[in-house]
């Protein structure tokens, strides 16, 4: 199954960040109820790749995103 990029669901990631700050991808998902976990991690890869935001191992099942004027310590994200 393919999924297409989906500008939406860019602008939503955007916002939810800009509104929410720092937070785990997993977190981030459920916060975008619109959106299946593919549509969402991959507007999230494409914007990591084009430096739009930040996107961090935390662990091996936890990944920290944020913007980049939000980025403080991806030891300690907000939840």
């Amino acid at each position: 199954m393919m999924v297409s990029l989906d500008a939406s669901a860019e602008e939503a990631v955007f916002d939810r960040l800009q509104r929410s700050g720092p937070c785990c991808l997993e977190d981030l998902v459920m916060q975008l109820p619109n959106f299946s976990w593919s549509q969402a991690f991959l507007a999230v890869d494409r914007m990591s790749r084009e430096g739009l935001l930040l996107l961090r191992r935390l662990t091996c099942s936890a990944n920290y995103v944020a913007l980049p004027s939000q980025h403080a310590s991806p030891s300690s994200p907000s939840r």
